[in-house]
Order: C-alpha cells, then structure tokens, then sequence
C-alpha cells in the first residue's frame, strides 16, 4: 500500500486544531490547504482524513501532478472530489463510546454488522429444513395440451408434406427474407439486383439439397463434367445468380437494428421462427432444455469453445423441446444479457431455463426436464412456486447441502444403492443413486415408489443383473432426451455450403430446424412412417421443378412431383416451335403445359386426364 494510500485511510495525529479554527468538520477542494491546516494546529487530538467522492457531472478525470517527477510514494496536488478533516474535540463529553472512535475503524464496524445481520436473516428464510420422511411432493397437473394435439390433427391430417412445410416457413418469413435481401443490394449500391420469392424458394432447395447431395464444391453442382454435374440444379438456376443471391442475401435491416444485440443480423428470422414454431401452442406433455452446438471456425464474440464436446468450437443454442424432438424455442447464447426474468440471484443456467418457459402458457400441462448444468435448489423451489413440475440432475454444491452420505463413501456402495432427502419447506425431493456413477436427482412433484428394475452388465458376475431404479430415475431417462433428439435430426441432413458471413451458419441451421419441425408435424397429423430423407426430397423436388427453366422435352409421368402436377394455377398450354412426343398417348404434338414443362396434347384431352 502506498504511502498517501495508508494516509488517507488510517486516523493520523496531528498537532491541535484550535476550536476557534476549526470544529467538527471543515471540507476543502484540495489537498494542500487541508495539509496546511493540519501542520499548523496546536491541538493533540485525533484527526481523520476523509474523501468525499464528486458528483456525477463533475469531470474528475484530470490529475494535477507533475509529470517529470517520477517517484512511487510521491502525493498528488489533487484528489478526486472533495476532502474533509473530522475532528472531535477532548473537551466535549459523549456518553456513547462508539462516537470516540475514528471514522475508518467505525465504518468497518457499521459494515460488518449489516453484513452479519443480512448473512444470518437470510440463512434463517432459506436454511432447508431436511428430513428423510417424504411428506408431500405431488403437484396440480392438467391435460390441456391433448386438446391441442387433436387441433394440430385437425389442421394437418390432410396436407402433403409441402403444405405442412409452408406452415412454419410461410409466406410471411419468405416476404421478410425478399423485403430484406432487396434492401441490403439497394443499400449496396446494388441496384439492377432483384429476388422473388421464387428466387428464395430455389436458392433454400438447393442449399438443402446440398444437405444430403454432398460434393466437394458448391460450384460442382454446375460443372459440366459428367462425374460432377447435377442437372437437376442447373436447370433450376443458373451458378451466377446462385452466388449473386448468396453475396447478397440479408435477414435484418442494417439501418435500425440493436447494436447492444450480438444476433441482431438474425434475430428478425430468429423470432419470426419462433412465432411459427409456437403458433399451435406447447402441445406435449414433457418437455427438456438443453443446449445444441452448431459448428463454426470463425471470428465473433459469441463463439464458445467446450472442450470435450462432440462440437467444441461454435455457437450454443438453448432449445426447449419436446420429448419427441420437436423445437418450440431456441436461442442463441451470447454471453451476459440482460435475462427477462428479475431473479437475479439464479445462476445462467436457471435464467435460461425460466426465460424459455415462458412460452409455456399452462404450467400445470407440462413436466420439465434438464441437467445438472441447469437445475438448482433455488430454480426447482422457485418453479414450485409457479406450479411447473420439473426434474433434473443437479451439482452437489447446488443442494445446499442436502446431507447425503460422502460421495467417495457412496461409489463404495454396490451398484443399485440410493437413498433420498426431503426439504420439507421447499417440498424438494433429493435422490441419490449409484450405478456406473453416482447420481443426484431432484424434483419437485415425483416420487421413489414405484421402484423399477433395469439391468446392468457386472463384470463379476459375467452376466446382466438387474438392480433397483427410483421411479424418478426412470422418467427422467424416458423423456430428457429431446433436445438430443431434435440436434441429431438438423446433423443428419445438414446445409454443407459454407459463406463468410459469421450468421451463416446460424441462417442454414434455422432452416434445418425449421425441415425436422415440419416433418414431426407431419408425423404427428398424419401418422406416416416417413423417414427425413424422404421428407426433405419431397420439399426439395417441389420447389426445383415447379421453376424448372430447361427447355420442354418428354418425361414420364411418375418423374414429376404429385405435389407439382395437382397445385393448383399456371397450368397452360404452350405452344412449341417442332413436334415432341404427348407423356399421355405419345403421339406427336406441339403443345405443352408452361408450369409442369412437359408435352401434352389438347386434341385428345391428355392436358387435362394428366393434370387430374
């Protein structure tokens, strides 16, 4: 500590202060006068030195010192603020001996009283009372999401695959992404560039069909090289504008967007989703949170790095899902923000866990999982108080200090080994299990009974055993896994062209969100087994060859999508330059249909028989 420092904090004695001079307290704006003062008193008492900080409006950030004298212990002319001598004249009588003291030693005092005071109020309202008889954990719980499983059914059960997919990717989020793009080039100086939605709807097929059609380069899929070429893509769009549209593709307005918001590139598209994804309500019983890495190697703040992840380095994702892999929210984390929630005493994981719940408008439908990164004493005890049943893994220093036996005394125990605590003010079930590892579990509405059997191999025994299992244990298992679910289905088929916009990837993830989401839709309102290969195929065709630009040539009748031939508008006849082979009677004829671009002839009304 420096030498002006341990001046100003600790009382120094100074010669009396005469009281005609001085009483109780006199303020100075600088430091030498206060010296001064000091130096010539002739009285013997104690003196305090304190610095008073300055006003807001004051600008503090000049310091008056002479920059050619360098040495360490050396007091500025100058302080910050203001200065005051304190003074207690020896002839004045207190009857408190606390008003003797110094004011440094008497601040200190005041400070650790209400630190004190503030530590033993709060562990009086929040010290877990435990016990080992379960009292009561059960929880209200309603069936208002199966009324709307049947509204889903209801609206779905009869559309093709492309009709569910525009569901969520509709109109209004293909107006965004046209309105946007248009911008962005007139803002760049841009201005014989133009896109349609058509435009849109290629340019996205391609990039998914890129998900399961991989090569090397994305200008493969043009090359005339037989080897390489696809001319289902060339004859969709030509390479050019493909690159035109991809240099200046745009999702939010730079003009007016949140410069505080690290995603506000995307966010626009990113909230849009989330409307869509939503817009049938939650209408699953369990839900789970998690976190989903999407890959990515370069420059921004928000990038994370997670050593030992299958994906170490990109952007984290919070999702809520349901068991089944559907996504009703997600977000991307981009550090320290300012959560929706006022809790602020919850760790990170605990925010996130009560901000993405507040899509879910009925509590008491829903059962909420999450791991140990999320859960906590506090955040199950505050999702009680809001009627949301909840389970999860959680941390041995976030039990407050749940008292289980130790855990190296606990691997000790033979596999199957549990037991449990109560918090009988919080009405929190803590639950322990040892199997490969050792478990913590916490709930607030389930129960141990009924106990389960599962097997586990024993390397003793040379055989599969079967152990005890808390029923906790068991519904957690059978439905935390969505999130899990939901990130393998976007991986499996995932967009492989890359850019150098740092929200690229984020952009194509959305979209393979957006392709699972509508096959489980499809799923669910159908219930056809369809893979998401095929699923995605469909979507794909669709968009590609309704814009199809080749030039008219005979195709069989199964080639083209159903979805194509049956839509309904721009089916009419065209008339050809030579003669071609009808699909329908195979007879030579000069007409065609402008939309479905194969050969038909009206004389024998194969134009109608095919489009019906």
């Amino acid at each position: 500590m420096s030498f002006f420092s341990q001046f100003l904090m600790e009382p120094v004695d100074f010669p009396g202060i005469s009281s005609l001079r001085f009483y109780g307290r006199r303020s100075y704006c600088h430091l030498n006068p206060a010296l001064e003062d000091i130096s010539s008193s002739d009285n013997q008492n104690e003196i305090d030195i304190v610095i008073i900080p300055p006003n807001v409006d004051e600008q503090t950030d000049e310091e008056e010192f002479d920059d050619n004298n360098i040495q360490e212990f050396s007091m500025p002319n100058d302080v910050a603020g203001e200065i005051e001598l304190q003074h207690m004249d020896s002839d004045i009588e207190t009857s408190d001996e606390e008003s003797n003291l110094p004011l440094s030693i008497l601040r200190q005092n005041i400070t650790s009283e209400k630190s004190l005071a503030t530590k033993t109020k709060r562990r009086n309202l929040l010290e877990p009372k435990w016990t080992k008889d379960v009292v009561d954990t059960s929880m209200p719980s309603t069936c208002g999401f199966e009324d709307r499983v049947e509204v889903v059914k209801h609206d779905l059960e009869h559309l093709s695959p492309i009709e569910v997919f525009e569901k969520l990717f509709d109109q209004e989020v293909l107006d965004h992404i046209v309105q946007q793009t248009n911008l962005y080039s007139s803002q760049k100086n841009k201005h014989d560039f133009f896109v349609s939605k058509a435009d849109i709807q290629i340019f996205i097929s391609i990039l998914l069909l890129t998900g399961y059609h991989k090569l090397p380069s994305e200008r493969n899929y043009w090359s005339l090289d037989e080897d390489l070429r696809v001319p289902f893509v060339s004859n969709s769009m030509s390479r050019n504008r493909f690159l035109e549209i991809k240099k200046y593709i745009h999702l939010a307005n730079n003009s007016c967007i949140n410069r505080q918001d690290k995603m506000s590139k995307i966010r626009p598209l990113m909230s849009l989703l989330n409307q869509k994804f939503q817009q049938w309500g939650v209408f699953h019983q369990n839900l789970s949170i998690d976190e989903a890495m999407v890959k990515f190697f370069g420059r921004h703040s928000s990038k994370q790095y997670i050593k030992g992840k299958p994906v170490r380095f990109g952007y984290k994702n919070w999702a809520l899902c349901s068991s089944t892999g559907y996504c009703y929210s997600f977000d991307t984390y981009c550090g320290a923000k300012n959560s929706r929630n006022q809790n602020s005493d919850l760790p990170l994981g605990s925010k996130v866990v009560l901000d993405l719940l507040t899509t879910v408008a009925v509590p008491s439908d829903h059962v909420v999982f999450f791991d140990n990164y999320f859960s906590s004493h506090a955040l199950l005890r505050t999702l009680k108080d809001q009627g949301q049943r909840a389970t999860g893994t959680v941390r041995d220093n976030r039990t407050r200090k749940c008292p289980f036996s130790d855990t190296k005394i606990f691997k000790k125990k033979e596999r199957g080994y549990w037991e449990h605590m109560y918090d009988e003010d919080s009405s929190l079930l803590f639950v322990r299990w040892q199997d490969n590892n050792t478990v913590t579990m916490v709930s607030n509405y389930d129960t141990l009974e009924p106990m389960k059997r599962v097997k586990r191999w024993s390397s003793i025994a040379k055989q599969r055993l079967e152990i005890p299992q808390p029923n906790i244990f068991q519904n957690y298992n059978r439905s935390m896994g969505g999130v899990d679910l939901h990130d393998q289905a976007v991986s499996n088929y995932r967009v492989s062209i890359r850019s150098k916009k740092w929200w690229w990837v984020l952009f194509t993830n959305m979209l393979n969100m957006t392709m699972v989401n509508a096959w489980r839709l499809y799923q669910l309102a159908s219930n056809e087994s369809i893979a998401l290969l095929d699923f995605q195929r469909v979507i794909v065709r669709h968009y590609m060859a309704c814009y199809e630009k080749s030039t008219y040539r005979c195709k069989p009748v199964g080639e083209l999508p159903m979805t194509v031939i049956r839509s309904e508008g721009g089916h009419f006849p065209n008339k050809l330059d030579k003669q071609l082979r009808c699909v329908q009677c195979h007879q030579r004829v000069r007409w065609s249909c402008s939309k479905c671009k194969v050969t038909l002839c009206i004389e024998r009304d194969c134009f109608k028989d095919y489009h019906s």
